[in-house]
């Protein structure tokens, strides 16, 4: 398939990706343009305008040979698309070819021109004006290059480096390369090089001699082990901020079992072996008809296939993690030899011991002070510059979205699968295209002012301090401020070990923006989990990240905002700010009465007076940021206000959403008023209704009579007696709004009393971390999550009932081995993938590994009880999604969603509103509850469930006058 056409199935990208690759590697690639100069001269092409002429020409469909060598040349080797070059370039190109010899100053100078600091081959917009040839093919090329080069810019990267040190040899590539792991890099190739090696004896030698011969270069084996070994430990990944705080407190950032290293590894091996197959099979560039495709099409199938057996994949790559930590060395100022910079050892769980990997701390310093390791962590799935292509969920090979990259539609194991084949997903499916359809771009001004900050190492709104705090000395015991001391330096610790993730994710984030922001237009690609939840694919930058992620992004759309649009976007700021417990009109005037430091900030946002008055905004200080640099421009233009074209999006957000799909079900009246379902002149706060209940419960205990004895009558020491922990609450201003917010969000997905104490034991951390002891912070989360469990109970009295009669069922379910499945209301064959792991055993040369290998028959009872419930809700809060979806494209406007946040331009939040109220009441009117029973008969074989719980009095129909219902 030539670069030009980018049409046809999907087994030809493949192959023009191998094929591309392998141009990459070849030896030859270095005189390779100058062969391309050579043929250009045979056929009389000697001026930049008959290049040009011919470009156009090849872009057109024409199969111009040398023109395609000149094309995949380019990108293979540069990451260029020949239709960006100026004329000036393509003539300096035709009088000498060497400008794009590897390595070359003039390619690092053309990229700069074409594409400014970013990565990816986006026109700047100076340089489009420029470009030697406007065709429409080429945005589809664009996003062919971007995604080929997210493969693979690690292995041109260390291929430019090696010209570069060429005429040095190849130890050149030692400490003082501007890249730290390359030397590692090369000193693995010539360990797997070298026929002599003592790694061909001994212990896992059988291993390390089938690594020489599968048939890949030593080079690019080394590349695929650093890449992924390093991207595990550079960028841990925690699913919230509470398992974040966990592995801080248990010390474990930076830190990867050699287990899924090992596995890592060996999939990615596989996975180029499986790409050099391919090529393998390339057979020239012309047609093919449908019949002669189909053997390559089965082979290619097969091929996936033969490369998914982790018992053969862990031990090539538990050998080549081995090597790794073989032959990463760095020198540490003060020592007479080199450190291992990437070691293993020990780490004790319940029942066994797991190895994990570890970065030396002075590579991890060097990595992220010289901004290392984003040279190398590079996510496939980026944002795209094309529209999405259409999902395809259901068959044998389910396709979609990319153009190269394979993707699910479905994030779960192969059950999930065989049942879209059996019931069609093609309704979620279109509302995956229309969100990811949805054009955004990069918000250029506030990019700009997130560089600005992190360059004057300004710790605000979420940017990661350049430097980690001072960790106090190890105090003495006889100190009197011991115990003070000792926290404050468990603290410190503890913040650094939280940087260790925060600085790389966020690096990741702005690096992102820096790529794409010449984009006109990008696009977030969606697909669902087993619940119809739908996600991003670009893991690092979308909407659904934190508020440094959303402050990036806009919509690329922009629409006037009108006189409803003005009022939203005010009212967005008070939301930012956590003003939204008063009316909306409140809000407004709030907004208003803020005019003057409103353009006090966006004329400079980074003085001392500025800073302080967006810097600290509870939901989002550099959205609140950008909203402010909006509303001054509005207010530049006095009378016209209303005429501005805004491209920020408003969110509107489900009052604690979970609690009110229960309240509905359960048709709770008091639970549903506490949840806004129910219209009021101010919004209801469910917080500080089950707030004000664990106070009276708090201050009920504290009356209690004080335990001077050993023990209360309970037979508890007097330190978790539950009227002395009542009185610590009270002392120390524990019991707020925002230590019970959590449970209450949560409750209805299934947290349980563990989990509820690790939030509130969080929370107390954070207000009282520094003068309380951990023990103590343990003893009062208990108490206290124990108190908001059973006041929630109070006031969701009828919903929780629900609750609990799903617990029944999936009892049920449990006892007969068989998995929780229901069709949620928008008819998505939701299956519970929660299975016990088939095992197998490896031994490597440093230890014996324990790996899942599949799902076994049974199922894990466990997961599947805790798990019935907070899904099922998640099913329903997912179909209202995609109902509220369905009826925007149908009313024409941009929407986006986080699952219950709903997004849209400002002059169309109203209506947005409107259509979450209909869609909700259209989405309970159906009779859930009473199908799921049907359904549960069905699949017991007969056997009665338990009878549904009856239900309350509310009036579904008042939620569509309910203002505050999402608001």
């Amino acid at each position: 398939m030539p670069l030009h056409t980018l049409e046809g199935p999907a087994f030809q990208f493949v192959k023009l990706q191998a094929a591309l690759r392998e141009r990459q590697r070849e030896e030859r690639a270095r005189h390779a343009l100058e062969d391309v100069h050579q043929q250009l001269a045979r056929v009389g092409i000697l001026q930049a305008e008959r290049l040009q002429e011919k470009i156009g020409e090849y872009l057109d469909g024409t199969d111009i040979q040398v023109i395609e060598d000149f094309d995949e040349h380019l990108l293979a080797g540069h990451g260029i698309l020949m239709e960006d070059l100026p004329l000036e370039r393509l003539q300096q190109f035709l009088e000498n070819p060497s400008i794009f010899e590897k390595g070359s100053r003039t390619v690092d100078e053309i990229r700069k021109q074409l594409y400014g600091r970013g990565r990816m081959p986006i026109l700047a917009a100076e340089a489009q004006a420029e470009a030697c040839v406007h065709h429409e093919v080429s945005r589809r090329r664009r996003e062919f290059a971007i995604e080929h080069i997210a493969e693979t810019s690690a292995l041109r990267e260390f291929l430019e480096e090696q010209k570069i040190h060429a005429g040095a040899g190849r130890g050149a590539l030692t400490g003082g390369t501007k890249r730290l792991w390359l030397p590692w890099v090369n000193a693995m190739t010539t360990v797997l090089s070298d026929g002599e090696a003592v790694q061909r004896k001994g212990a896992g030698s059988k291993t390390f001699l089938a690594l020489t011969t599968l048939g890949l270069e030593p080079e690019l084996l080394a590349i695929i082990t650093c890449q992924n070994v390093l991207n595990l430990l550079m960028l841990p990944c925690f699913r919230n901020k509470d398992e974040m705080q966990e592995n801080a407190r248990h010390n474990r950032f930076g830190e990867v079992p050699f287990a899924t290293a090992a596995t890592r590894v060996g999939e990615a091996v596989e996975d180029e072996l499986m790409w050099q197959r391919i090529a393998a099979h390339e057979s020239g560039h012309g047609t093919k008809s449908e019949g002669a495709m189909k053997p390559e099409l089965l082979e290619m199938r097969r091929l996936r296939q033969a490369f998914r057996n982790r018992t053969q994949s862990v031990p090539i790559g538990a050998a080549l993690v081995d090597l790794l930590i073989d032959c990463s060395a760095l020198r540490v100022p003060g020592m007479h030899i080199d450190s291992k910079v990437v070691s293993d050892g020990p780490a004790a769980k319940i029942h066994e011991v797991v190895g994990y990997l570890s970065l030396h701390p002075l590579a991890r310093a060097r990595m992220e002070s010289e901004g290392d390791m984003l040279h190398f962590i590079k996510p496939k799935m980026q944002p795209m510059v094309i529209p999405p292509l259409p999902w395809q969920p259901c068959g044998d090979s389910p396709q979609g979205p990319y153009i190269l990259h394979k993707s699910g539609f479905v994030r779960t194991t192969s059950e999930q699968m065989t049942q879209l084949r059996s019931y069609s997903a093609s309704r979620s499916a279109g509302v995956m295209d229309f969100l990811g359809r949805v054009p955004w771009r990069i918000n250029g001004r506030i990019l700009d002012l997130i560089r600005e900050a992190r360059q004057r190492g300004l710790a605000i709104g979420g940017i990661p301090p350049n430097e980690d705090p001072p960790v106090p000395d190890v105090p003495d015991e006889s100190d009197p401020d011991y115990q003070v001391l000792r926290l404050r330096r468990l603290n410190a610790e503890r913040r650094c070990r939280e940087l260790r993730s925060e600085r790389p994710t966020f690096e990741l984030k702005l690096r992102s923006a820096e790529d794409f922001v010449n984009a006109e237009k990008l696009y977030f690609p969606h697909n669902v989990d087993f619940r119809g939840r739908c996600y991003p694919l670009p893991p690092h930058l979308n909407h659904m990240g934190d508020d440094v992620s959303r402050a990036l992004l806009m919509f690329s759309e922009s629409k006037p905002l009108g006189s409803e649009g003005l009022f939203w976007s005010k009212v967005s700021v008070a939301n930012l700010h956590g003003k939204n417990k008063i009316s909306l009109e409140d809000r407004v005037r709030w907004v208003d009465d803020r005019k003057d430091i409103i353009l006090q900030v966006a004329k400079d946002p980074f003085s001392p007076e500025s800073i302080e008055h967006w810097a600290d905004a509870d939901d989002g200080p550099w959205q609140v940021l950008a909203r402010y640099l909006e509303l001054a421009e509005v207010y530049s233009r006095p009378g016209l206000e209303e005429e501005f074209r805004s491209h920020l999006p408003v969110h509107v957000d489900g009052s604690c959403n979970g609690l009110q799909h229960y309240a509905a079900l359960g048709r709770d009246l008091a639970g549903g008023e506490a949840v806004n379902l129910l219209p009021n002149d101010k919004p209801q706060d469910v917080y500080t209704v089950v707030l004000k209940i664990v106070i009276d419960k708090v201050n009920a205990d504290a009356a209690l009579p004080v335990h001077v004895q050993t023990e209360s009558p309970e037979g508890r020491p007097p330190s978790q007696d539950q009227g002395h922990l009542a009185r610590r609450l009270l002392e120390l201003g524990i019991l707020q709004r925002k230590v019970v917010k959590q449970t209450i969000m949560t409750i209805c997905y299934g947290v349980t009393a563990v989990g509820a104490r690790k939030q509130v034991q969080g929370q107390i951390e954070d207000m009282v971390g520094e003068k309380v002891d951990p023990d103590e912070i343990l003893a009062l989360a208990k108490y206290l999550s124990r108190l908001v469990l059973a006041s929630i109970d109070d006031v969701f009295a009828q919903a929780m009932k629900i609750q609990n009669w799903l617990n029944q069922i999936t009892k049920i379910f449990s006892k007969l081995q068989a998995p929780n499945a229901w069709i949620s209301p928008v008819g998505l064959n939701c299956v519970q993938p929660y299975r016990n792991a088939q095992k197998a055993v490896v031994r490597s040369k440093r230890q014996t590994v324990t790996l899942k290998t599949g799902d076994a028959p049974t199922i894990n009872q466990m997961r599947q009880r805790m798990g019935y419930p907070p899904n099922f809700i998640h099913s329903l809060d997912a179909s209202h999604m995609m109902m509220v979806a369905e009826s925007c494209q149908r009313e024409g406007m941009t929407f986006a969603a986080v699952h219950d946040s709903f997004w849209t331009h400002a002059c169309d939040t109203a209506k947005l509103n409107m259509l979450t109220r209909e869609a909700f009441v259209e989405l309970h009117r159906q009779p859930i509850l009473a199908e799921l029973y049907e359904d549960m008969k069905v699949h017991l074989g007969g056997q009665a469930p338990p009878p549904l719980p009856e239900q309350g009095q509310l009036d579904l129909d008042r939620v569509r006058d309910s203002l505050y219902f999402f608001a």
